[in-house]
């Protein structure tokens, strides 16, 4: 405080100056300062599944009456087309996947003109390609194609196709949604393992309550990272510890994840998905 006399100039007494607030305090309002905002949550690094521009890497691989003749593994920007020939239409899209010349595996004379003649009908091709969380499928030649979804050993012969592929326009033969449902299921314990391999039964009827051995031409079609969703599942078990995924879509990266961060993602990117 301050002392100072009285303004009459009378005997020299006390009196209590009020304190000045200093220039340097602020109000209450300024003096706080403002609460931090929340930090954004970290992208779900799956989304990139639906994103039209990562390419995702495909496993081809193709029997003759049973023989494994070809596997290749590509990325595939604007599809693929499995062809029996270099030759053709070349304004279609689609990486052409040639499957090889029958005489170089087969020495059965009767069964190598039968081959032969399937792969001539296929013409412009088979064509596959992805559409955001969705496979579609398309014949461009005269050779009639039944596909179903199957293990990655074989092919399930116990039920009918799950349709032919039509000629000329676009089929979906897979949805990325039910496979992330069933797979986050199976996190939580179901005994269903979600499929996501595609057999292409060429030139004959699915093979029905028969050996898929005995056809002709059967091609299989493995996106690669729906393989490896499934086998971060498998490796996650009970276990809390983190585990490392490659995605196998184009720029992709090995992720770090533990089991329950890897079940939250994939039920955010079913939030993401249509039904």
């Amino acid at each position: 405080m301050a002392l100072a006399p009285f303004p009459d100039g009378g005997p020299s007494s006390l009196a209590v100056v009020p304190e000045q607030t200093p220039p340097f305090l602020l109000s209450p309002t300024v003096d706080i300062p403002p609460p931090c905002p929340n930090s954004e949550p970290p992208e779900n690094p799956l989304r990139r599944l639906l994103v039209p521009e990562e390419e995702w890497e495909f496993e081809v691989t193709a029997f003759y009456r049973g023989r494994q003749v070809f596997q290749q593994t590509v990325f595939c920007p604007r599809g693929l087309r499995l062809v029996a020939s270099e030759a053709g239409d070349g304004t279609l899209s689609g990486q052409p996947i040639i499957l090889p010349d029958p005489g170089l595996w087969l020495t059965d004379r009767g069964v190598l003109g039968y081959v032969r003649r399937v792969l001539s009908c296929l013409g412009r091709g088979l064509a596959l390609c992805r559409a955001g969380q969705r496979l579609w499928a398309r014949r461009l030649g005269h050779c009639h194609t039944y596909w179903a979804l199957g293990e990655e050993l074989l092919p399930d012969s116990s039920h009918g196709p799950s349709g032919e592929v039509p000629k000329d326009e676009e089929g979906d033969v897979f949805d990325l949604r039910p496979f992330v449902s069933d797979l986050i299921a199976f996190l939580e314990g179901s005994r269903h393992s979600p499929r996501y391999t595609l057999w292409f039964c060429m030139g004959e009827p699915w093979p029905q309550d028969q050996p898929w051995t005995k056809k002709l031409v059967m091609v299989k079609v493995v996106p690669t990272c729906l393989r490896a969703l499934l086998d971060m599942a498998r490796s996650e078990g009970a276990s809390s510890l983190e585990n490392t995924v490659d995605l196998h879509i184009s720029n992709s990266y090995p992720l770090s994840l533990t089991s329950e961060q890897y079940k939250a993602y994939l039920q955010d990117l079913v939030e993401d998905m249509d039904f």
